[in-house]
This record gives C-alpha cells, structure tokens and sequence, in this order.
C-alpha cells in the first residue's frame, strides 16, 4: 500500500427483503333465493389464496476482501518512523539494523509499497558502489558547511572503496578552496570588528554600525559578531546617556 494514497473501503449495506404479502379474494357463487343454492366441484373446493411473487432485490455490495485496509494514523506516524530510521542507519552503514527497522515496517503494514521502496534503496546502498556514492554525499555536504573534518573522514571511506576514483582528488581540491575562502572571510571579518571598535572610541556610531552590518552579511552566523553587536549596543546607550547629562 502507498502511504501516500489513501483508498477507500466499501461497505456492504444489507438488510432484509421487505416481501408484500397479498391475499388472494374468494369468490362465491351467487345462491338463488328461490332455487336453492347451486354446489358444483369448483364450488365444493374453491381456489386457495395465492401469493404473488415479488421479484428479489439485488443484494448490496460487499466488502472487498482482497482490498487493503487504510491505515490508521497511528499505524502511518509509525510506519514513517519506521522507514526514516532504516534510511539513516543505512546511511551510517548499518545495514543491518536497517533492514530490522523495514521487518518491522513489514510487521505493522505488510505489502507496503513504501517498505520496498525503502529496501530496495537500502539494498542498492549496501552494495561497494552504493556505499562509494554514500560517502561522496558526504564529502560534498560537509565541505558546503566548511566541516572539514566531516569531509576528510568521508573521502576517505571513499577512497577505501574505490582509490583511483577521479572525484576523490577533485573533492579534496574543492575542500581546500572551501578552506582557504573560509580563512579570507574570518579574516576580513576580525578587520571589520577592529574598525567598528575604532568608530566607537571615537564616537562615530555611523561608522561602527556600517562596519558591523558588513561583517554581518559576510557571515551571520559568526559568534564574534553577536558579541560585537552587544558591544555596539552598549556603547550607543552610555553616549546617549552622556548626552542626556550635559
């Protein structure tokens, strides 16, 4: 079943044949007043009372046994669990422990198609070439977050797998840039701080802010910069308030 389409489930809807009973008339023969009654074989056993047929209704439709049921919520937040840990121990190289996480995705919904989606991912990953394009993953997403060690330790599983593989060098080429435009920027970042401190001493806040808010777009995510802006911040409330006593 894919989680990600829900079917829907038809229910039959029984109930019984409401069946219209009709008594059938006697009929008698008229009697003379004069003549005395008339009695002949049909009028010694009269018909019965018959009943008409009333044609039968088409029986309502039945649940489908060979439809799978729809999973509950419970059962689907379990299931992507379930299906999100086997792909990341696989990732790890657990393999393993991987396909015990599918087992159990099997165990709570068996016949998913999501479930053999996911082993047949987890298989392909498991083979050397899997796990040699697992690890380049790696490297590439560590060397964009400038975690060179993260990137050093991928590459080099890679090169385990396959030594002579071309992207291999060219990763390890590409990390370099990564480190040495890293540096530059750490370093035109510590630049701007000193001038943003310089602006202050001299008390020209216009300044300090322009310095600021450029190391800021460099990286924002430096802690050096938040520690600076508090710095700034300070400095703007002791000259506004030198200002207020004079």
């Amino acid at each position: 079943m894919n989680l990600s389409t829900k079917q829907l489930i038809r229910y039959g809807v029984s109930g019984a044949l409401a069946v219209v009973v009709v008594a059938g008339a006697v009929y008698l023969l008229d009697r003379s007043p004069t003549a005395g009654p008339v009695t002949t074989a049909d009028d010694a056993n009269p018909p019965a009372a018959t009943t008409p047929r009333v044609a039968a209704k088409p029986a309502a439709p039945t649940a489908n046994p060979d439809e799978p049921a729809v999973p509950s919520a419970a059962q689907t937040d379990q299931m992507a669990r379930l299906l999100g840990d086997a792909r990341r121990l696989a990732a790890d190289g657990k393999f393993d422990e991987a396909k015990a996480a599918l087992d159990k995705a099997d165990a709570v919904m068996p016949g998913s198609d999501d479930t053999a989606a996911a082993r047949r991912e987890i298989a392909a990953l498991s083979t050397p070439q899997g796990q040699f394009v697992t690890q380049l993953a790696r490297a590439r997403a560590a060397i964009a977050q400038n975690d060179a060690g993260a990137a050093n330790q991928a590459l080099a599983e890679a090169e385990k797998v396959n030594p002579q593989a071309p992207e291999i060098p060219e990763l390890r080429q590409a990390m370099q840039e990564a480190q040495q435009k890293e540096t530059h920027r750490n370093g035109r970042i510590v630049e701007l701080l000193a001038t943003m401190r310089e602006a202050i001493a001299r008390h020209d806040f216009a300044a300090a802010d322009g310095a600021l808010n450029e190391a800021a777009r460099i990286d924002i995510r430096d802690p050096a910069i938040d520690q600076a802006r508090i710095e700034l911040a300070r400095a703007h409330d002791a000259d506004r308030k030198n200002k207020a006593e004079r």
